[in-house]
């Protein structure tokens, strides 16, 4: 379970992490994700990492709803997209490796809906 974060996605709730990567990333990526998690991905297990082979790296997103997450992200100078839907349930999305991955590694958050 997600500690809090600095940033509120935790309080919030409802956040998702997916991850598109391509062929020659994904042994990194899996790598990483287990050292974070201890828990092993393959692309499609779960459905929130997909490999995407018109891709070079990676790239992560976090969908959300929270208008007060997506103003303070937009404060802290992260480029938010929205309000609009994404995924047909989320109003949000962020387009961030380095987010995603502080994410994953610092506060507990897993791939899914968190």
């Amino acid at each position: 379970m997600p500690t809090n974060d600095p940033y509120g996605f935790n309080a919030a709730g409802g956040t998702l992490l997916e991850a598109e990567v391509s062929a020659s990333r994904t042994a990194a990526f899996e790598s990483r994700y287990l050292a974070a998690t201890s828990i092993v991905v393959a692309p499609g297990n779960p459905p929130e990492y997909q490999l995407q082979p018109n891709k070079w790296g990676a790239e992560c997103r976090l969908y959300f709803n929270s208008d007060a997450v997506a103003a303070h992200a937009t404060r802290l100078g992260m480029h938010v997209e929205g309000p609009r839907p994404y995924n047909n349930q989320f109003t949000y999305r962020i387009n961030s490796v380095e987010l995603w991955w502080e994410l994953v590694e610092t506060y507990g958050f897993r791939l899914g809906v968190n």
